[in-house]
């Protein structure tokens, strides 16, 4: 049985930290994607303590339930509680994800920087050696070519 608490102390751990990261936030998260942080959070911790107190109890509940239709209701009843802990868990970790986030122009893009298109995508600005006078979509340092310089006889005499 130690095995099993062994087993469920990483989990048990790393949501512990996730709630005090998520508590000291303060105002770097905002307070409804903050407040789903915690809910969820908080709630696959209730699952995993629950599911760690079931385990663990199981073979006392076996000799002091009185009956096999009374385990199999307390048994039907605390796997279906389980059940629903991880998806509503971590939907309220995705719904934080998501929430208070919203786009705003060239900003919105992966790098935040370019220049706004009428799509809203961000365009990244053109590097050196990339000019117009290389003409339409050829480097400039090609001198006007689309391909740079090579040996003449590049290719000759091969099979």
């Amino acid at each position: 049985m130690a095995t099993t608490a062994i087993f469920q102390a990483p989990t048990v751990l790393v949501l512990v930290i996730g709630l005090v990261l998520a508590t000291t936030a303060g105002r770097r998260l905002p307070r409804p994607a903050r407040l789903l942080t915690l809910s969820g959070l908080g709630v696959l911790l209730l699952g995993t303590m629950l599911s760690l107190a079931w385990t663990l109890l199981l073979p006392e509940l076996l000799s002091s339930v009185r009956g096999r239709s009374n385990f199999q209701l307390l048994s039907l009843t605390m796997n279906g509680l389980l059940a629903l802990t991880y998806p509503l868990g971590v939907g309220l970790l995705i719904a934080a994800v998501l929430t208070g986030r919203r786009a705003s122009g060239a900003e919105a893009g992966p790098s935040g920087g370019g220049q706004p298109v009428p799509g809203g995508q961000p365009v990244p600005p053109a590097g050196p050696g990339w000019g117009a006078d290389g003409g339409a979509h050829v480097p400039a340092q090609w001198g006007g070519r689309s391909q740079p310089d090579g040996p003449a006889d590049a290719g000759a005499g091969r099979l």
